[in-house]
């Protein structure tokens, strides 16, 4: 079974092969209350706001999550980001985004297939 991950920023906790992809809050929406609905959907918001944004659009209660990312082999993330960074990082979490201030995009993690191998050169 595939898990999706919901985070709210695009980061890559870990090494792997990622490929990501923006798409519409429609899309986006029923693929938060489609895993929901499986029973696949473990949620890393780290913020009370997006965490209520993505409820209203989707229709499912999503929990904060600070703890750090863990994903699973071959895991779909959905990602709920700002479009623009808090200037003021006192400011994270204080402030009011309309809906309009966010964006959407889902990602595919593959642990076990790296395309580039980085190796020291022994020189």
């Amino acid at each position: 079974m595939t898990i999706t991950i919901l985070l709210n920023s695009a980061m890559m906790p870990d090494e792997g092969l990622y490929i990501l992809q923006r798409v519409n809050r429609e899309f986006f929406a029923e693929l938060i209350a489609d895993a929901h609905r499986r029973g696949n959907l473990q949620s890393y918001i780290g913020y009370s706001e997006t965490a209520q944004h993505v409820q209203s659009i989707s229709g499912v209660p999503i929990q904060v999550n600070r703890a750090a990312t863990q994903l699973p082999d071959q895991a779909l993330i959905a990602v709920c980001k700002l479009k623009y960074r808090v200037s003021d990082p006192a400011m994270k979490g204080q402030l009011q985004p309309n809906e309009e201030d966010y964006e959407y995009y889902v990602a595919t993690f593959d642990r076990n297939h790296l395309r580039w191998r980085i190796c020291e050169d022994e020189s």
